[in-house]
């Protein structure tokens, strides 16, 4: 299932909009809180919250908690260091692979399987998801990857 992932800049709280192929939207991510401690709620097209994330503030580094109402949790960790930024999943046994900050990554199991990939185009992400069971919690890493502000120095945005 391919989606695509557009930057909200209106000044509602709706930070980004998920399109599906047809340029229907599927889902809304909403900001909830201030700038070091914030949650964002998906929301599905009938309103209802599929998805809670929630950012933790770490030193050089981001840890994001991501819950679907009756399902499990998986928390992504971000680290920030020369050489790039590196993804972590605790929860699953997924992996990153590629470049967080460019916005271009796949998250593989261990067993190689492709889950999803994304690749950053210049006003929005082309999301593909390959396990559509998980296709909340992929919706989520490109969120929290979409934060991540490479303009000057590698730091997770306010939104």
């Amino acid at each position: 299932m391919k989606l695509f992932i557009k930057r909200s800049v209106s000044p509602c709280e709706v930070c980004f909009y998920i399109f599906d192929e047809l340029s229907n939207q599927k889902y809304r991510a909403c900001l909830i809180g201030g700038k070091s401690v914030f949650k964002i709620l998906i929301f599905d097209e009938t309103g209802s919250a599929v998805m809670k994330i929630r950012k933790i503030p770490l030193s050089s580094s981001g840890a994001f908690v991501f819950k679907a109402p009756k399902k499990k949790h998986i928390t992504l960790l971000t680290v920030f260091s020369q050489s790039g930024i590196s993804g972590r999943f605790y929860g699953n046994n997924w992996l990153i692979q590629g470049n967080l900050a460019s916005g271009c990554f796949g998250i593989i199991d261990v067993d190689n399987t492709v889950i999803s990939r994304q690749v950053k185009h210049c006003e929005y992400c082309e999301l593909d998801v390959f396990d559509e069971k998980n296709e909340l919690f992929c919706i989520a890493a490109s969120v929290c990857a979409n934060l991540i502000n490479t303009v000057d120095k590698l730091v997770i945005q306010t939104v």
